[in-house]
C-alpha cells in the first residue's frame, strides 16, 4: 500500500469528488461518520470540539452535529471568524446554527474555556495540510488541551503535527490518545518520537478512490498481507532440500549461544533446504542438542569465530547473531565481505565490527541485507537529530552502498538500493526482547537462500516475523511470549498468509 504526501490526500479527495461523484461536503459527512462512529465506542461523557475554519474544522463541526443529534453534551469552540470559514466548514456551521447549537468563536486567548475533567475533547484545529508551526489563538488552544485530563481524539492528524517531515520539538502540537486518521496513514505517523502527539490510530476508510491512490507515485510503501502474499511462492510437490538452498549462520560466542540457537530456529522454521551454522567450537553440543535440524561446522577457536570456513556451498550467508568484536571476529567479517559469492545478511555484531572499521562498508557485496537498530545503524552511518533524518540517511545509504538496509523499529523500516522505503505494519512491543534479531536474521537468511531477492526476503522475512510475534501475543502477552516463541508461530503465519 502507498504511503501519499498532504497533497496527494488533497488530489485523492478531489478526484473522488469528481469522479465518484460525490459533493466535496458529502465526502466530508462521510468522513465525519466514521469519526462520530469511533468516537462513540471512545467516550460516553462530555465533548469539547475546537474546531479550525478550514475543511479539518468542518469535519470536527460535522461530527459535533451528530453527537448532538444523538444527545450527547456538546460544547463548540470555532478559533477564529466566521468570514475565515472555508465554503464546507461554513457550511457546516450553518448546519448547527439550524439546531440552536451554542457555537462559541475564540476570538482572543480570554475565550478560551475550562475544560472539565475527565471530558473529551475532539481536536479539529488542523489537518494534513498545514506546513507551518501552530501560533496566536490555535496555539494557545493546543496548549491548553495538552494540559487537561481529558481524552483527547485528534481528526486526521494532531493539530500542529506535520505530515510528510519533521516537527520541530519548538513546535506546539497537540498530544492525542486517538487519532482517527483518513484513509491511510501518514508517514509521520510511522515514527517513535510523534507517538506522544498520535497516540493509538485508528485508520477510517472515507470511500477515497482507491486505485486513484494506488496510481500515484510514491517512494514509500505500508507493507501488509496482500504484499507478502503476492511475494511467498508455494512449495513444488517434485521438490528436494537442494531446491530452498543451503543457508549458512555464522553466530554465536562464548556466552551467547542462545543467539546461535535463535537464527538457526528461525532460518529452519521459514523453509530454507539445509541450514548450516558455523559457531565457536563450545557450542557444538548445546546447537546440536537445541536444534537437531542444524547441521554444525565449528571453528577452531572454542569461544569465538577467527577463520572463514569454506563457503562455496552456500546460497545465502546470515552473519552476526551473537559474534562477538574480538579484532580476530573483525578482520574475519572483512574477509567474509571480501570472499562471499552468495548473498550476505549482516546483523547485530556483524555491524558493529564494520562500524570499528568503516572502510568494510565500501567491500560491502551488492544487495547485501543491513538489519540495524537505530543504534546500531548510527555508529555505522552516523548520529540523527530526529527520525524523518534517520530515514533519509537510511535511504541515502542504502542507494550509496546498492544494499537493503533494515531500520528496525515498531514500523521497521526497509530501504532499497532504489530508494524506496517499505514500512512494516506488523509486530507489537512483544518483539522488544533480546533474541528477536537473532531470529529475524535466520528468517531472512532462510528466504534470500532459497532464492528470494533481498528486497523480497527482507520485507516479507520481517513481515513474516512481525506477524507471527502477533499470533503468540493472542494466546500469551506482549510481556510474555519470547523469541522462541516466535519461531514457533512462523509456520502458522506463513499458512494463514498462503491459504492453507
Amino acid at each position: 500500500m502507498k504511503l501519499l504526501t498532504a497533497e496527494q490526500f488533497r488530489m485523492a479527495d478531489a478526484y473522488t469528488i469528481q469522479h465518484e461523484p460525490i459533493s466535496s461536503v458529502n465526502l466530508m459527512e462521510r468522513a465525519a461518520t466514521r469519526c462520530y462512529e469511533q468516537i462513540t465506542n471512545i467516550t460516553n461523557n462530555t465533548v469539547y470540539v475546537f474546531a479550525g475554519t478550514g475543511n479539518n474544522g468542518g469535519d470536527g463541526l460535522a461530527i459535533a452535529r451528530m453527537l448532538l443529534k444523538s444527545g450527547r453534551d456538546v460544547r463548540i469552540f470555532i478559533c477564529d471568524r466566521e468570514n475565515a470559514m472555508s465554503a464546507d466548514c461554513k457550511t457546516n456551521y450553518l448546519r448547527l446554527k439550524k439546531l440552536n447549537a451554542p457555537v462559541n468563536f475564540i476570538a482572543s486567548e480570554k475565550n478560551i474555556p475550562e475544560i472539565a475533567p475527565d471530558s473529551t475533547v475532539i481536536d479539529a484545529l488542523f489537518g494534513t495540510g498545514l506546513n507551518k508551526p501552530l501560533e496566536g489563538i490555535a496555539a494557545s488552544v493546543a496548549q491548553k488541551i495538552n494540559h487537561q485530563t481529558c481524552t483527547v481524539v485528534s481528526i486526521d492528524i494532531p493539530s500542529g503535527l506535520f505530515a510528510d517531515e519533521h516537527t520541530p520539538p519548538s513546535c506546539i502540537t497537540v498530544k492525542a490518545d486517538y487519532t482517527l486518521t483518513f484513509q491511510r496513514l501518514k508517514r509521520c505517523m510511522l515514527f517513535a518520537e510523534y507517538a506522544l502527539n498520535t497516540g493509538q490510530i485508528m485508520v477510517l476508510n472515507i470511500g477515497l478512490n482507491e486505485t486513484y491512490m494506488d496510481s500515484l507515485p510514491s517512494s514509500f510503501t505500508l507493507t501488509d498481507d496482500e504484499t507478502v502474499k503476492k511475494i511467498l511462492l508455494p512449495r513444488k510437490k517434485f521438490s528436494h532440500k537442494g531446491t530452498y538452498g543451503h543457508a549458512m549462520l555464522l553466530a554465536g560466542s562464548k556466552g551467547k549461544a542462545g543467539a546461535a540457537v535463535l537464527a538457526a530456529k528461525g532460518c529452519i522454521r521459514t523453509g530454507a533446504g539445509l541450514s548450516t551454522a558455523y559457531i565457536p567450537d563450545t557450542l557444538l553440543t548445546i546447537m546440536q542438542t537445541a536444534v537437531p535440524e542444524a547441521m554444525c561446522i565449528t571453528d577452531r577457536s572454542s569461544d569465538y569465530l577467527t577463520t572463514l570456513p569454506d563457503l562455496s556451498s552456500y546460497t545465502a550467508i546470515g552473519a552476526g547473531p551473537g559474534l562477538g568484536t574480538q579484532k580476530q571476529t573483525i578482520t574475519m567479517i572483512g574477509e567474509l565481505l571480501k570472499q562471499a559469492e552468495c548473498p550476505l545478511i549482516l546483523d547485530a555484531d556483524a555491524l558493529n565490527c564494520i562500524s570499528m572499521n568503516k572502510k568494510l562498508l565500501r567491500q560491502l557485496p551488492e544487495n547485501s541485507i543491513l538489519t540495524p537498530h537505530p543504534k546500531e545503524f548510527e555508529r555505522l552511518f552516523g548520529k540523527c537529530k530526529n527520525d524523518f533524518e534517520r530515514n533519509e540517511k537510511q535511504i541515502a545509504a542504502s542507494v550509496k552502498y546498492k544494499a537493503v538496509i533494515v531500520l528496525k523499529g515498531a514500523y521497521t523500516c526497509i530501504s532499497t538500493k532504489d530508494g524506496k522505503c517499505h514500512y512494516n505494519s506488523s509486530g507489537n512491543a512483544g518483539l522488544a526482547k533480546g533474541g528477536s534479531g537473532d531470529v529475524l536474521t535466520g528468517i531472512i537468511t532462510s528466504l534470500r537462500a532459497q532464492g528470494y531477492s533481498a528486497e523480497d526476503a527482507a520485507v516479507a522475512g520481517i513481515y513474516l516475523h512481525g506477524m507471527a510475534a502477533d499470533l503468540a501475543v493472542a494466546q500469551q502477552s506482549e510481556y510474555s511470549i519470547t523469541a522462541t516463541e516466535v519461531t514457533d508461530f512462523s509456520g502458522k503465519a506463513i499458512r494463514m498468509l498462503m491459504g492453507r
